[in-house]
């Protein structure tokens, strides 16, 4: 029997994010600054923008940047890192009301967009958003690619999955299925291209799909809620 999706809050009180860390830096002086990863992708740091030395208008810069695609490059830290995003429930709850143990195949689809920082600093500033958006035409998501990935237009803005998994579920249980999506955080700065542009800086984080490690489907099973239990004796006839 289908429930309606179950909340995800006690659930992922079971379930901590399982995290990929990043290979350990040098101590020194040249070491980027510890990560935060606590940081969820919808509330990034804000962007920050630079003229030499000095504190620059975000919007200024980043008009600079999107003049034309070669108007401005971009270098990704050692910061940058893969992870695990926390587990979180997808589609509906399976309820076994019989007296046998329910076995089957359930088929499951999710989507994860990108997210950021400039965007989310500017929020309503830019007609079109800056760098994260499924297709990827502005000039700055160029060069993001290009400093981001070694072949242009292989980034992952976007990305819909489906899985197939093994459902077991014995009488009296409920089954849900949880997801702990792929993602890649990346620390990087824009910087004006040429002999004569002027010396802007942008600080920006993206926060995207990835590619690898794959992302982590589960099929989890508990026992009923009271709701369930219920669903389930008003079911019979």
């Amino acid at each position: 029997m289908k429930f309606s999706p179950r909340t995800a809050t006690a659930v992922l009180a079971a379930c901590a994010a399982l995290g990929l860390s990043p290979a350990a830096q040098p101590a020194g002086a040249d070491a980027p600054p510890p990560v935060d990863k606590t940081v969820p992708k919808t509330a990034l740091p804000a962007a920050a923008a630079f003229l030499g030395d000095k504190d620059a208008d975000l919007g200024e810069a980043v008009a600079y940047c999107q003049n034309a695609p070669d108007a401005c490059t971009f270098t990704a830290d050692r910061r940058t890192y893969a992870y695990h995003e926390k587990a979180r429930v997808i589609g509906e709850a399976y309820a076994n009301c019989t007296r046998s143990t329910l076995e089957r195949e359930r088929t499951v689809s999710f989507r994860d967009d990108a997210f950021d920082s400039v965007n989310q600093a500017q929020d309503g500033l830019f007609p079109h958003r800056t760098l994260a958006h499924p297709k990827a035409t502005s000039a700055m998501a160029e060069q993001f690619e290009r400093g981001a990935e070694s072949e242009p237009g292989k980034w992952t803005w976007t990305r819909t999955e489906k899985s197939t998994v093994e459902v077991d579920i014995k009488p009296g249980q409920a089954s849900w299925v949880e997801v702990q999506p792929a993602r890649k955080r990346v620390y990087g700065s824009f910087r004006a291209a040429g002999p004569d542009a002027p010396p802007f800086r942008i600080d920006v984080i993206v926060d995207s799909p990835a590619a690898a490690p794959a992302s982590r489907v589960y099929q989890r099973t508990g026992k009923m809620t009271a709701a369930e239990k219920q669903r389930c004796r008003s079911a019979r006839p």
